[in-house]
């Protein structure tokens, strides 16, 4: 049975919407994937003379009022699940009201002395798993209006979003994993994170180079076409995010993830990220429940590869097999099972979305990950679509296809060394706040995994590359074996 996700109206009524908004063309859709490096100004000098911080990278400023910075790690404090509790603010709420000012020049390095290109407040705290122990915190940004409303804007170029998550490379010691894999994903998948560098000022201290990224959330004009509107109804489709579970501010559903427990995955929680609480009835949570439990009925059925029951119904085929292809190009050890993220538009299929690549590329901090042999085929999805020889063949063309383009040696390694050149200074400027910590933090383990300097890290990176695409180049076709019909039982209609 195929479950429709309606909003409020009479059944009828969004069945004509869904229609009508299929096709409709997003109104801020990007159609064209804007790397950073590429289409804004370099560091080309300033008259400024050194005197004060100085940069060709947008300046993120922002002021605390003195207030402590929430969701930090409580050491020893965990949640029903397991899961480490973080600090409050001093009035107990998860997040605290900061000013912030975004200082970028078109024209010309920016400077704490220039013109702000906006002014707003915003809601802030420190974000993350893992990265919320690290010395160079994370933080998530969420703009607001004067009337204390959500606030899209176009970030240094991005399309208008609210909510923006700062990312403080330093467990990758390279610097650029996320923004390069963000922007390497925008150009194979339907959708990706928009990212951008900037310098972060917090409390007037200089905190290094940033990542700006996107959240995958949606609003009416995020890039996540998930609402439409028609005839004056509105249908809407979901945004899902897999992870650890969690006491988060998230409504979320639960025991319609049991076909992945019993294939060994780690137990997650789906959470529901869009609709928000404010329109989350109680009947659409149910709908969503059902949809995404007939969606894994189907795939981990005998009969998940028929014409009238199978998995394909349910699924964009494409937007799998890219999302499998560069999470295991780059060895992403959480892609699949923690910060995944499952969408479905109105009168659309399931697709994926990216997130997080800051353990890609051997940079996965409780074990090394050799570029030799696969890492996602045991993941429970693709678990049972592997034993689809279609599926197969067209991820292995596909595969093909790429290692011509956006995935080949010679682009990757070009990649790397534009997006150097182009940061230049900013790097130094980062070392110059982080390079004890470079030098001296141990994020890896065992031990010898970490390295001492951003150039070793950079090194690092490109060796590993190369030597993950030959491998694969080489073993791309026995991901065959795991559709051979001596291996796998089916029933066709």
């Amino acid at each position: 049975m195929k479950y429709k996700i309606l909003g409020l109206a009479a059944l009828a009524v969004m069945l004509l919407a869904a229609a009508a908004a299929a096709s409709l063309e997003p109104e801020t859709q990007e159609k064209t994937r804007v790397h950073q490096h590429l289409t804004f100004r370099g560091d080309e000098g300033c008259g400024c003379g050194g005197r004060e911080l100085c940069s060709h990278l947008p300046l993120i400023v922002i002021d605390t009022g003195g207030q402590r910075i929430p969701g930090a790690v409580r050491e020893g404090a965990l949640d029903r699940f397991g899961q480490t509790l973080h600090t409050a603010a001093e009035d107990g709420q998860p997040v605290i009201t900061v000013q912030v000012a975004v200082i970028d020049n078109v024209d010309a390095n920016n400077h704490l002395t220039d013109p702000p290109a906006l002014e707003a407040a915003g809601d802030f705290r420190i974000r993350g798993n893992s990265s919320r122990r690290f010395p160079k915190q994370p933080y998530l940004l969420n703009l607001k209006d004067g009337e204390g409303e959500s606030l899209d804007y176009p970030m240094m170029g991005m399309a208008a979003h609210r909510e923006w998550a700062l990312h403080g490379p330093i467990l990758d010691k390279s610097l650029i994993r996320n923004y390069m894999w963000y922007n390497i994903a925008g150009e194979i998948m339907e959708y990706a994170p928009n990212a951008r560098f900037c310098e972060l000022v917090l409390n007037g201290r200089h905190q290094g180079l940033y990542l700006m990224v996107e959240t995958i959330t949606n609003g009416d004009n995020c890039r996540l076409p998930l609402r439409m509107e028609a005839k004056n109804a509105e249908a809407t489709g979901y945004l899902l995010r897999v992870d650890r579970p969690t006491e988060e501010d998230l409504e979320s559903i639960r025991d319609v993830y049991t076909f992945a427990e019993r294939v060994g995955q780690i137990p997650q929680d789906i959470a529901i990220r869009y609709p928000g609480k404010g329109k989350l009835t109680e009947e659409l949570k149910k709908s969503i429940e059902l949809d995404v439990s007939a969606f894994e009925k189907a795939l981990f059925s005998f009969d998940y590869i028929s014409g009238q029951y199978g998995y394909q119904n349910s699924v964009d085929v494409d937007s799998f097999v890219d999302y499998f292809l560069i999470n295991e190009f780059t060895k992403n050890s959480d892609a699949g099972i923690y910060s995944t993220y499952l969408y479905k538009e109105v009168g659309g299929k399931f697709k994926l979305c990216v997130w997080d690549f800051n353990n890609a590329c051997d940079n996965f901090q409780e074990q090394e990950l050799r570029p030799e042999s696969f890492l996602m085929v045991e993941r429970a999805w693709f678990f049972m679509m592997f034993k689809d020889e279609d599926f197969v063949e067209r991820l292995i063309a596909r595969y093909r296809e790429l290692r011509r383009g956006v995935l080949s040696e010679a682009y990757l390694m070009n990649y790397i060394d534009e997006t150097l050149a182009w940061l230049g200074p900013a790097i130094d400027r980062n070392s110059d706040r982080w390079g004890d910590e470079i030098a001296n933090w141990e994020g890896l383990s065992p031990p010898e995994r970490n390295l001492r300097s951003h150039r070793e890290a950079v090194e690092q990176l490109r060796e590993w590359i190369c030597a993950r695409g030959d491998w694969l180049d080489e073993n791309i076709h026995a991901l065959r074996q795991y559709a051979h019909p001596s291996r796998n039982k089916t029933y066709r209609h």
